[in-house]
């Protein structure tokens, strides 16, 4: 191909992405045999052209942006590339480049000088898959000098194009966390991000694919995943102290698991889910059960979805029939559509609500 795209230093010095003050963006990439070259996959923006100088290095500066993370690639005469100049890239189904915007006073997903936890990880032999699984667990400011002290966890899982470092590289989790805690809006809590793929995805996909797969994720983490993090973390082991949520995919594994197993979890999180269909009431029994008793049913059940997400209407029909069952639950319709922004926003608002009442 004769479009060249290097970070060789035989090049010239390039800064790319280089954010400015005023939340503007300049994009920068080496490619001296190219005809066009675009920035592409900014939220909200079209394919941005770039210009060549007579070094042969194409440019275009956008914006102002709102304060987000930003993914993008580039175009070069058709074929995509991430940006040879940004080492912080999104990646597992699809790889894209990430910037970030940042503004004041700072969001809660960005960097702040406050106390941080540390992100373990894990590779252990599953019951749900051939092989293993890995994850990740977030712990705490202060976990390594609290002897003693036992925390709540949160089971945190990733979308159908991810894996179990997504909600920590693009999502912030733990940076979101730091910084709730750092306000006393959130508990000091154990986060557990583990991967949401038990069964193997094949191409084509099988059309029974995500009904094995979700199958298989809760065997996983009721069998494998939560005794792992009990015998080997300083935790509480009932319900009360145990919350599951997720995105997307892993959005309709959280409520299927915490709502099909309310003996496990206390606090349920659905966040632009693949939301439960079919024979709801068969499903959940043992929910429904728990509500007609009174007795059992999950302090907090939160369902988020945007307006332009395409996962409204299934979403809206899983809601309708949790009030028609009178299951107590929370629905939140915002703004935004199927996109990392939106559920950064929902983890923000959700962890404050998490264990209230419950002492450390």
């Amino acid at each position: 191909m004769a479009a060249a795209v290097s970070s060789s230093a035989a090049y010239p010095d390039i800064q790319s992405p280089q954010v400015l003050p005023d939340g503007r963006i300049t994009f920068r990439v080496f490619a001296p045999n190219a005809h066009a070259v675009e920035v592409k996959g900014l939220r909200h923006l079209p394919a941005q052209p770039m210009a060549k100088d007579g070094d042969g290095v194409w440019s275009v500066t956008v914006g102002p942006l709102v304060p987000d993370v930003y993914s993008y690639t580039f175009d070069v005469d058709g074929a995509t590339f991430t940006d040879p100049h940004n080492r912080r890239t999104k990646e597992w189904l699809s790889n894209e480049s990430m910037v970030e915007v940042t503004g004041t006073p700072a969001p809660a997903w960005a960097w702040q000088s406050v106390p941080h936890g540390v992100i373990r990880r894990h590779v252990i032999p599953s019951v749900a898959r051939v092989g293993s699984v890995a994850f990740q667990v977030y712990t705490p400011p202060g976990f390594e000098r609290h002897e003693g002290r036992q925390y709540p966890v949160l089971y945190l899982l990733h979308g159908f194009g991810d894996e179990e470092t997504a909600w920590a590289t693009v999502g912030r989790a733990n940076v979101i966390a730091d910084n709730l805690i750092a306000a006393h809006r959130a508990v000091p809590l154990i986060i557990v991000m583990t991967n949401g793929h038990p069964v193997p995805i094949t191409t084509p996909r099988a059309s029974d694919y995500g009904t094995r797969n979700n199958e298989a994720m809760a065997r996983e983490v009721l069998n494998t995943i939560i005794p792992f993090i009990e015998s080997s973390y300083p935790v509480r082991r009932d319900a009360s102290v145990r919350a599951i949520a997720g995105l997307s995919m892993g959005g309709g594994q959280s409520l299927e698991i915490g709502l099909g197993h309310p003996e496990f979890f206390g606090w349920v999180g659905g966040f632009s889910s693949g939301a439960p269909s079919g024979d709801l009431d068969g499903r959940f029994a043992t929910l429904l059960a728990a509500q007609a008793r009174k007795s059992g049913v999950p302090r907090l059940i939160w369902i988020g979805v945007g307006r332009d997400d395409a996962l409204l209407e299934r979403n809206s029909k899983f809601e309708a029939w949790l009030g028609a069952r009178q299951v107590p639950h929370e629905w939140h319709v915002t703004d935004g559509g199927h996109e990392w922004p939106v559920w950064r926003g929902y983890l923000t608002e959700f962890l404050p609500k998490l264990f209230g009442g419950i002492a450390p």
